[in-house]
């Protein structure tokens, strides 16, 4: 019985024996179901994963918010991407062809966050298959980023996409040349990609090859960007420019200005300045009976050249189709002096300071909106003839009258207005920045009285006629006014329009004020509804206050509906000797050619 109740020792032994034994076969039993378990690395291999996917940054390192998988799969497949950062989830599709080898971008994450990113490969008998989880750390944001602040997010009424606008820098009230940053916000105005360019952008557009084109502030050059970063191409204007390297690509023209967008046909359509001495021209604003004296004048030119050669196609001089006697607010200023004055020896005149275009292809037509004359103007590009114009009546000679549109149902006229388009109902939508309100030699409503807004209006070109159809300018309580820049854009499937108020300016006691630059510049950008009464449903700010050095401009932004279905993307290999143009300080050509004749 004791013998029983208290074993030997080499019992006790061989019950040891008997479970460890037990215990290594149940433990090579849990390995053998791990290992053919469908998320696993091992079983991956074995099925749609020819090895485990790889992550890397993005090595053009001015896109930070990138990262780059590499994948391989031993049949035809297609990939997507499975996204979680700790506070949101979502699935990037890669809108390719099946193939065996993959490299993909991941794009959509927002800064200084870790995420977990599974590949789901689909074969084409419908078999799926998802990998382990890669991690992946962004960096923050740098230190010199914008002030970005959100104001309101109202995501379930506003136009779903990403906002992309160019953040533009000022520094003791002088525009920073070298500064800058293409921005794209998610619908809670978080960033989501970023591109730092060291460019001052004005216009700024999606070519139909999936690339960003943009206009330098300076108006000397335009880039061609890819959304990894790679430059593509550079264009110089070449009468006042020498070229920065061998692999510009020169344009005839003093400046491209403005706009710079895609014809149909694969050329590009720009703006461009040129100079023409007057011999009688106005020298007051204010008072119609002071004397006209000679003075030379920048006027504008329509562009048309091949984007490959540099070559230009047509060259249309638009103050041939202009009242020489009608002046605007400010067509006396010297918007141009740093590329004219210099090499002339005298002062130049911003005589009608065109500052959008906009192609008709149906019709083969173009608007032409110039700043300073407040008007915008229809041209038969091919016979280059006046169809219509639209803008206050007042200073026009009578050979232009007969093309003056009539205003109905107490229309208000545009001043110095921005970036007109043409909406998918047949109207036209504008932001009228409205300065002054007036036209010379009459009362001019000066910025702390003053208002900007939103118009869209209705021209019927068989009775040339124009009537208001929607206007937003904040309301009583929330009135604004920006005297330069600005856009308003239509959104397809809410019909809420997207207002860049990108041209802020303010003396040090806050007062608003009508000279470029002030005391401060700040920027924003808003959705607005289209109700009776519109609300705000998104608004963000680019601000650093009275007190600072710096002040934030935005010409013009636009919604898209994501990071890749509008782009080109093309993910750098490892080792890709990526192409990036070194930004010199320009060098101004030796004894230009001014005047034109």
């Amino acid at each position: 019985m004791s013998a029983l109740l208290f074993p030997s020792a080499f019992t006790m032994r061989i019950s040891l024996f008997l479970c460890l034994f037990t215990l290594c076969l149940f433990t090579l039993c849990l390995t053998g179901c791990s290992q053919s378990s469908p998320t696993s690395t091992d079983k991956v291999q074995d099925g749609l994963f020819a090895g485990a996917p790889t992550i890397r940054p993005n090595p053009i390192e001015r896109v930070p918010l990138v990262a780059i998988i590499d994948v391989q799969s031993p049949a035809e497949v297609v990939p997507a991407l499975l996204i979680d950062d700790g506070k949101r989830q979502w699935e990037q599709p890669w809108p390719v062809v099946a193939a065996k080898k993959h490299r993909i971008a991941v794009l959509g994450m927002r800064p200084d966050r870790e995420h977990s990113i599974r590949v789901k490969l689909k074969a084409a008998d419908g078999q799926e298959q998802i990998s382990e989880p890669l991690s992946f750390t962004t960096p923050p944001l740098p230190k010199n980023f914008p002030p970005l602040e959100v104001i309101r997010s109202q995501p379930e009424k506003m136009e779903p996409g990403v906002t992309l606008f160019a953040a533009n820098i000022w520094r003791d009230s002088v525009s920073v040349l070298d500064y800058g940053f293409i921005i794209a916000l998610d619908e809670e105005g978080q960033v989501v990609w970023y591109c730092h360019t060291q460019d001052r952008i004005a216009d700024m557009r999606i070519l139909r090859n999936g690339h960003i084109l943009y206009q330098h502030g300076n108006y000397r050059y335009a880039y061609e960007i890819d959304i990894m970063g790679r430059d593509i191409n550079r264009w110089v204007a070449t009468n006042l420019t020498e070229p920065p390297a061998e692999n510009s690509i020169g344009v005839a023209i003093d400046t491209t200005h403005h706009d710079l967008l895609e014809l149909p046909n694969g050329n590009f359509l720009t703006l461009a300045t040129e100079l023409h001495r007057v011999e009688e021209f106005p020298t007051s604003e204010f008072d119609p009976e002071a004397p006209k004296a000679p003075a030379v004048v920048v006027c504008d030119a329509v562009v048309e050249f091949d984007p490959k050669s540099g070559n230009i196609v047509q060259q249309f001089h638009l103050k041939d189709i202009l009242d020489p006697n009608r002046i605007g607010y400010i067509s006396l200023g010297s918007f141009w002096k740093d590329k004219y004055n210099d090499d002339l020896g005298e002062l130049t005149r911003d005589w009608s300071h065109a500052n959008a275009l906009v192609y008709i292809p149906e019709e083969d037509a173009l608007l032409v909106s110039f700043r300073h004359l407040d008007c915008i103007i229809k041209l038969d590009w091919k016979t280059k003839q006046i169809r219509w114009i639209f803008g206050d009546h007042d200073g026009w000679g009578d050979e232009w009258r007969k093309y003056l549109l009539r205003p109905l149902r107490g229309f208000e006229w545009t001043y110095h207005q921005h970036s007109p388009q043409i909406t998918p109902r047949g109207t036209i939508m504008l932001y009228d920045n409205g300065n002054y309100r007036a036209r010379p030699f009459q009362r001019a409503t000066m910025a702390p009285e003053n208002r900007s807004r939103v118009l869209e209006f209705r021209i019927d070109e068989q009775a040339m006629t124009v009537e208001p159809v929607f206007e937003y300018d904040g309301g009583a309580s929330e009135r604004f006014y920006c005297p330069f820049y600005c856009e308003a854009d239509w959104l397809p499937n809410t019909k809420n329009i997207l207002v860049t108020d990108g041209g802020h300016i303010e003396l040090d006691d806050g007062t608003p004020n009508d000279d470029v630059p002030a005391e401060r510049q700040w920027a924003r950008i808003i959705e607005v509804t289209r109700d009776a009464l519109p609300q705000k449903v998104f608004e963000v700010r680019l601000d650093s206050g009275l007190d600072s050095q710096f002040g934030w401009s935005i010409y013009r932004a636009s919604r898209l509906k994501n990071l890749y279905e509008r782009f080109h993307v093309r993910p750098p290999a490892i080792n890709e000797n990526h192409q990036l143009f070194e930004r010199l300080p320009h060098t101004r050509k030796a004894n230009p050619d001014l005047i034109r004749h």
